[in-house]
């Protein structure tokens, strides 16, 4: 490759390359999207997970190589440079990322069907973010176990985690984590036929996302919450 080319596709192959693996690895680990839709989807961009590409901080790079590694399923080099990022962040006392980072490595896991290490991750998450005293932190990861347990159909367990997340986050201003954490143990009474239950909860979830201004969110889960009101009243006739 010639440089100072003028030509830019000469230069586009490369990083068509890196917008393709951070898209992948974002889409996957339920990274941020650009804040340009953070308005209309009310995206979560708190510490964002995926750097800039070509981030010149070291650990946002070790970041970036472990997200190529973990779209290459070299599973092991990614928790590798996940682990050596995390070090970083815990000499600059910069424990938020470190937690968050716990959470990429148990996504990572989850992907790769380890659940017992995916669950020591998450938990490794919920201790930084109770240390912390970040309740969105601590019932994100909550969560995630709790999807964990649910994907898996071990009911008990996902019931389990989704309470204890909705108890880390209920006194939590409304957050679109909050919200999902709602929808998501709405979700898991409804598959327990715990309709009531589900109704609640849906309910919960529906009034968060109105309160942090999420149309998709409230437009998604109305539908829902009127189809169980229709079923509640059919049954009680």
């Amino acid at each position: 490759m010639r440089r100072g080319s003028g030509n830019v596709m000469s230069k586009s192959p490369r990083s068509q390359v890196k917008i393709i693996l951070l898209l992948s690895v974002t889409l996957v680990l339920g990274g941020s999207l650009w804040k340009g839709l953070e308005r209309f989807f009310h995206v979560e961009i708190e510490g964002a997970i995926t750097p800039p590409i070509d981030a010149k901080d070291e650990a946002d790079r070790l970041i970036q190589t472990a997200s190529q590694n973990f779209f290459y399923h070299e599973f092991d080099l990614a928790v590798e440079n996940y682990n050596k990022a995390i070090t970083l962040f815990e000499k600059r006392k910069n424990f938020k990322r470190a937690a968050r980072i716990y959470e990429s490595i148990g996504d990572l896991y989850k992907f790769s069907n380890d659940s017992k290490d995916a669950q020591e991750a998450y938990q490794l998450a919920i201790d930084y973010h109770h240390k912390l005293h970040d309740k969105i932190g601590e019932g994100r990861a909550m969560k995630r176990i709790g999807d964990l347990h649910m994907e898996r159909a071990r009911l008990d367990k996902a019931g389990e985690w989704f309470g204890k997340a909705t108890l880390a986050v209920q006194d939590a201003e409304p957050h679109i984590v909050k919200a999902k954490i709602y929808e998501s143990q709405g979700h898991y009474f409804l598959k327990t036929e715990q309709v009531p239950k589900a109704l609640i909860a849906f309910q919960k979830a529906k009034e968060t996302f109105d309160k942090i201004g999420n149309p998709l969110g409230y437009d998604n889960i109305s539908p829902m919450i009127q189809k169980l009101k229709h079923r509640q009243k059919s049954e009680l006739n």
